[in-house]
């Protein structure tokens, strides 16, 4: 189990430190072609003018616009209030802005060779691809139209371009062709296959890439295995930490029971040899085939950072799936690296930046290695984050989790989330309606659920709800039901959590909790029976004096954590009573407390008729307990006994499941069944 107190401090860490490196790629815009927005690819301290402006470093820029969505997303998210910007979050949108409009918008109505050169290259085009594929979100983020032309056809001319490349030289029979296509490549290939064919909703377009995972995945085991040979056998030579990171990456994507077989052994190796100060020793060049700088073949030199950037990926998916068993040690890992990056920035004055350490001379920062340390915080933030969350939430029983991300990269979901209300990213909303008006799902749809999916980071307008009613009203299922449609957590608090060491310990246990559910993001929390904490207190005739003064202590205790619960903004949360508002203390529904508040009844006949009809009950079946039930409302209640209960929708499940059951019972064995759930004490003798 990790420790919270410590992801606690090292979330506040890492949160500035995304600040940091979000307002240092800032800096490294080319503001020398205002006509083509792009990013410099390097800068060093005293550097003469790049004398030629027209070409912009095309694998950098896309590479740090895909970051720069990244940056401005983490910001929204971190918006104390929605229209309070965070410091530099307007200079990223106006940057942002200008890379969309002058630059992506642009591609298909213009020569695609502007954004892939004169001999597009494998690596290149999975960046661009990973940038074309931040563009949806960027457009919600900042509310901008959809582009004039369309992206499909650029988009499976690059997807066959790339699969034809890993076809040629990754399963090439040509020893040094294999050995020129680092795994470096592949995985961005890979990442950017899977991130657009899930962004536009058409895995067609990336398909040529896709039909190679199969054999792919066996290359990528069998490579690892080979790593994992040099290493023990000591040799130098062959042995390379990085490639190892890309590969054990990759296989966590293409086949999760060979990472289940090896993952750990090799995530174990790749610590190892890990330096003290958080880096890895130098790896073997990247070799650019077919993307040409200043004439000649472009060579990539692959950082510590990329090696960092590639576990954090994988700590995340780890995370998705509910794996503890290599999470500590990635944690130390990706510590000391974050570490390593915090000290390596540099500081040119007017560019602000870092630089590989591979080739790193003083005073020198890169807009491409800018853009991976971002990318590395803010990967490394999100697994914290949700490691966190994880923690949190197992220390209570009462937990339903949400579905794990069924996106394959799910370090990319916050990122490529386009159309969170696209119908088929959603659950329908449907609980059963015993409201005389019938409006209960739209509403809750409109002010609870809606809104979510609405928002580019998934953040609730409204946050809280009270509802009232008799018992088997369905409160505990609408809960559960806007829980399942958000996909989302559900924590139910009661009563027993609050008092786990007795009601003179309440307030320590309530402090606890509450800090809690302040560390929580996107979780529907339900405090379930919990009404005696917020009744209104008897006057002193009619209650013992210890007895109203412990009860509006612990009133008076739990609102002040309700009030900040609301303002924190990341939770929907519903208190459920059995008992009617007006006993409730008075300033529990102030303004402030609760955004709604609904009164649940039992049913009444129309509503149980529609719910009979949807159950899936023969027609036949379905009239007959019509009738019956109907029979049985009307004699009961001009009998006006006081023990009469309303039909619930609890004892309707029943008496459906009993019909399912029983195709052939008659009128006179239903109302038997109907007796015998809604009159209280034994069974009635001439029924047994």
């Amino acid at each position: 189990m990790a420790d919270i107190r410590y992801l606690a401090e090292e979330i506040h860490d890492v949160r500035d430190w995304i600040k940091i490196a979000g307002q240092a790629l800032l800096t490294l815009e080319n503001k020398d072609s205002p006509d083509f927005p792009s990013f410099i690819r390097s800068k060093d301290s005293g550097s003469p003018p790049d004398p030629d402006k027209s070409e912009p470093a095309k694998t950098s820029t896309h590479r740090s616009f895909a970051a720069l969505i990244d940056f401005l997303r983490f910001l929204t998210e971190e918006r104390k209030k929605e229209n309070e910007p965070e410091k530099g979050e307007k200079e990223a949108r106006d940057l942002a802005v200008r890379l969309i409009k002058g630059y992506y918008d642009k591609i298909g109505s213009e020569d695609i060779k502007r954004y892939r050169g004169d001999n597009p290259s494998t690596f290149r085009d999975g960046h661009l691809l990973l940038a074309l594929a931040r563009l949806n979100m960027a457009r919600t983020l900042l509310d901008i139209g959809p582009p004039d032309a369309e992206f499909k056809k650029v988009i499976g001319e690059m997807s066959a371009a790339i699969a034809e490349d890993i076809r040629k030289t990754r399963f090439s029979i040509d020893e040094q062709s294999r050995h020129l296509f680092h795994d470096y490549i592949t995985l961005f290939a890979v990442r950017a296959a899977d991130t657009v064919g899930s962004t536009y909703k058409d895995e067609s377009i990336v398909a040529e890439i896709t039909d190679l995972y199969p054999n792919l995945a066996r290359t990528v085991h069998q490579g690892i295995l080979a790593q994992l040979g040099a290493y023990h056998a000591q040799d130098a030579s062959r042995f390379d930490p990085a490639e190892l990171a890309f590969r054990i990456c990759l296989l966590h994507r293409l086949d999760e029971h060979g990472f289940a077989q090896i993952g750990g052994p090799t995530l174990s190796v790749i610590k190892e040899a890990q330096s003290l100060n958080g880096s890895w020793p130098t790896a073997r060049r990247v070799f650019l085939q077919n993307h040409q700088i200043n004439g000649r073949m472009g060579e990539l030199h692959v950082g510590s950072n990329d090696i960092a950037l590639a576990l954090a990926v994988i700590l995340c998916g780890e995370i998705n799936r509910g794996r503890g068993e290599n999470v500590p040690l990635m944690l130390d890992v990706l510590h000391r690296a974050f570490l390593n990056a915090k000290a390596s920035i540099s500081d040119l004055g007017d560019r602000k930046g870092w630089s590989s350490d591979r080739t790193r001379p003083q005073d020198h920062v890169e807009s491409w290695t800018t853009a991976v340390v971002l990318s590395f915080f803010d990967r490394y933030h999100t697994a914290l984050r949700r490691l966190r969350q994880r923690e949190i939430l197992g220390k209570y029983p009462s937990v339903t989790y949400a579905d794990a991300d069924a996106f394959q990269w799910p370090d990319l979901t916050p990122s490529i989330r386009s159309d969170p209300s696209d119908p088929g990213a959603e659950r329908t909303f449907t609980v059963r309606d015993p409201t005389a008006s019938r409006k209960l799902n739209a509403k809750i749809t409109e002010k609870f659920l809606s809104p979510v999916k609405d928002s580019p980071v998934r953040r609730p307008k409204n946050i809280s709800l009270l509802l009232s009613g008799p018992p088997g009203t369905g409160k505990t299922r609408l809960v559960e039901e806007m829980a399942k449609s958000l996909n989302w957590p559900l924590l139910t608090l009661s009563p027993p959590d609050f008092l786990q060491g007795g009601l003179e310990k309440f307030e320590v246990s309530s402090a606890k909790i509450f800090d809690d559910l302040q560390k929580l993001r996107r979780v529907v929390v339900l405090f379930d029976e919990c009404e005696d904490f917020f009744r209104r207190r008897e006057t002193e005739t009619t209650a013992a004096v210890s007895e109203r003064t412990m009860g509006a202590f612990i009133t008076a205790g739990m609102l002040p954590r309700l009030v900040l619960l609301r303002e924190q903004g990341w939770l929907i949360f519903a208190l459920s009573t059995n008992i009617s508002i007006d006993q409730l203390d008075p300033a529990v529904i102030r303004p402030g407390r609760f955004d709604f508040e609904q009164y649940l009844p039992h049913p009444s006949q129309s509503a149980q008729k529609e719910y009979i009809r949807t159950e899936g009950l023969d027609e036949g079946l379905a009239k007959l307990l019509e009738n019956v039930l109907g029979n049985w409302t009307e004699r009961e209640q001009e009998r006006g006994q006081q023990d009469y209960q309303p039909v619930s929708f609890r004892i309707l499940d029943e008496l459906i499941a009993f019909l399912k059951s029983k195709e052939d019972a008659s009128e006179e064995e239903l109302e038997r069944e109907i007796r015998r759930r809604m009159s209280p004490g034994p069974p009635r003798l001439t029924d047994s």
